[in-house]
């Protein structure tokens, strides 16, 4: 019966027959999920050699047909993820000791999607015909969907993030989000291992259950014409994108960067001393900002040390002050990254994660509280249940805070009086499409420009910083709108619609009242593209970034429709498991087992 199984060609809509249980591999083949994971690490910072991700999952899709016992071949999948993971992930220990312990969570937590992937593509493999450059982006694309979403969710190196740079390629995202990306290079290494099996099909690939030469060429001859038409298509729907590039000049604003350490900032919690010392920081890159009479000065998350209060929904009198007093120095409108207590009228306290716009006349023009709050570092899952995980927070005191409920449009009058509105991401919530996505898509909710406050002091300059402006440079493309960026530690940046990071140029400086350390740089109108090499000079470094907001007022059907992409793949995944249980059904009748 397993001489049968081996030989005979399949009828049509039969799966594929299982490996011989006898049949071996050689166990040197366990050693190349651990390929793929060097392959996948080299493809994002610190090395961003994001070419190698279109074969980077190569070697470890070698292993959908061994004959390997499973429980090895799925320890070995998941050590290769692990393995992965950990160095892609390094940074976060960087933040603070006890920060050790949520990066090696997160590493375990990421890494089981490696061998969930394999489970998932082996069973669609042995159950329908369907061949692997279509099963593997059903498949990757899926997971990386669940990853991205699930708890909260870690929507860091999904697949489509080592091609940031590969603007014509990433255009797409405008219609499928960064999932459109993943699905295409994983399509693209589905479609490579099944050459390389139908190259190999009268010599085995190590490890490979063979199956017959009868599954002919003629399916594999058409993944490959699907597969590279939609790369064709992407690549030239990705150029008539960027051929579209009318953009148009907006209102002029300043972007304040701090050069911070985290523990700095940690102190200004619970030290007068500290807080002045960062308040002071900040002012003096405000007083370098305002000499340039932007029509915006950004601050950085939480940068300003003070807490914004409310009681009964109004601000208490002394930050009434506080703002009056900043409109008077400065004299523009101010979006400031701090943190906010609302009391209610029962007693009752909340803190936020916030930004505050106030006008030029120092009145509240708005207000965003977070809303995609992020674990441990601003508040501690399971904490009631669970004492013991707040060890791993990286704080000594409970800092947690409430998550906001909804997305604030921001009003801005400009020098030209035309008025415009903008959207605020704090934080990593520039990596949480469907945090972003709700600005953008050119409806009536839509805003002119989005802004990323962000405190990257942290991650002390590792690759971090590089990644998550990487990320960010999608969430610039989904929406077609400027994102600029203010940072703590860097990179501050501007992001036009297209994805293009713009490079700004050094300005002289001729005033020696705010300290010499602090850079001021400058985008021009007609700036090139930031080169992916020069990124790392930003870090690190204080200073002013004074730009003028490209405008892009595209429609993108992404905003609209949001992650149909991902959701699309689940649908298909749940259809081949239910034909997979009919067939099965009628076997089992047809056979009387």
């Amino acid at each position: 019966m397993h001489a049968m199984e081996t030989t005979l060609p399949r009828s049509i809509g039969s799966p594929r027959a299982c490996p011989r249980p006898e049949e071996t591999s050689p166990h040197w083949i366990l050693l190349l999920p651990f390929l793929s994971s060097i392959l996948l690490w080299l493809s994002y910072f610190p090395v961003s050699w994001g070419w190698l991700a279109w074969i980077a999952l190569i070697p470890v899709l070698v292993l959908t047909r061994a004959t390997v016992r499973p429980v090895w071949l799925y320890l070995n999948v998941w050590l290769g993820g692990l393995a992965f993971y950990l160095a892609a992930l390094q940074w976060l220990r960087v933040a603070d000791f006890r920060m050790y312990f949520t990066w090696i969570g997160l590493a375990l937590y990421c890494s089981f999607y490696f061998p969930l992937s394999m489970c998932l593509i082996r069973w669609l493999d042995r159950r329908t015909r369907l061949p692997l450059a279509l099963t593997v982006p059903l498949a990757w694309t899926a997971l990386e969907y669940l990853r991205s979403t699930f708890a909260g969710g870690f929507s860091w190196y999904l697949l489509a993030h080592t091609q940031h740079d590969e603007l014509p390629i990433i255009q797409i995202a405008d219609v499928t989000g960064a999932y459109g990306v993943s699905f295409l290079i994983a399509a693209v290494n589905g479609l490579a291992v099944e050459i390389l099996f139908l190259a190999n099909r009268q010599r085995k690939l190590p490890g490979e259950n063979k199956y017959p030469a009868a599954e002919g060429t003629g399916s594999l001859w058409l993944a490959a014409f699907v597969v590279l038409a939609a790369l064709a298509g992407t690549i030239s729907y990705g150029y008539w994108r960027l051929g579209e590039d009318e953009q148009k000049p907006g209102p002029r604003i300043a972007l304040l960067q701090g050069n911070l350490d985290q523990r700095l900032r940690n102190d200004s919690a619970v030290s007068d001393e500290a807080a002045l010392h960062v308040g002071e920081h900040f002012r003096d890159l405000a007083d370098l900002a305002s000499r340039h009479r932007p029509d915006l000065i950004v601050w950085p998350e939480t940068s300003w040390p003070y807490e914004w209060r409310e009681e009964s929904g109004k601000p208490i009198v002394p930050c009434q002050v506080m703002a009056k007093d900043m409109a008077a120095r400065w004299r523009t409108h101010l979006l400031i990254g701090t943190n906010a207590l609302d009391v209610s009228e029962d007693g009752r306290s909340h803190r936020y994660n916030t930004a505050i716009a106030l006008d030029a006349q120092g009145r509240l023009a708005g207000r965003y509280d977070k809303i995609h709050r992020v674990p441990f570092g601003e508040y501690v899952p399971f904490r009631e249940s669970l004492p013991f995980m707040n060890r791993l927070a990286p704080y000594d005191f409970d800092y947690s805070v409430w998550p906001g409920l909804s997305h604030t449009r921001f009003p801005l009058a400009d020098a030209s009086k035309k008025g415009s509105t903008f959207g605020v991401l704090i934080c990593y919530e520039d990596t949480d499409a469907e945090v972003a996505h709700t600005y953008g898509g050119g409806g009536a909710d839509s805003v002119d420009f989005l802004l990323n406050i962000s405190n990257d002091g942290w991650f002390d300059g590792t690759s971090e910083h590089d990644q998550h402006l990487a990320v960010c440079r999608f969430r610039a493309v989904e929406c077609r709108r400027t994102v600029a960026r203010s940072v703590n530690m860097g990179i501050s940046a501007v992001i036009d619609g297209n994805g293009r990071v713009l490079q700004p140029r050094e300005q002289p400086r001729s005033d020696s009242s705010v300290s010499s350390e602090f850079h001021l740089w400058k985008i021009e109108r007609d700036s090139p593209a930031l080169p992916v090499a020069q990124w790392h000079e930003y870090k690190k470094v204080a200073g002013v970034l004074l730009a003028e907001i490209p405008l892009d007022d595209r429609m993108t059907l992404y905003a609209r429709w949001g992650d149909w992409l991902p959701w699309s793949c689940w649908i298909a995944l749940g259809l081949c498991a239910v034909l997979a249980f009919v067939r099965r059904s009628r076997e089992s009748a047809r056979t009387g087992r």
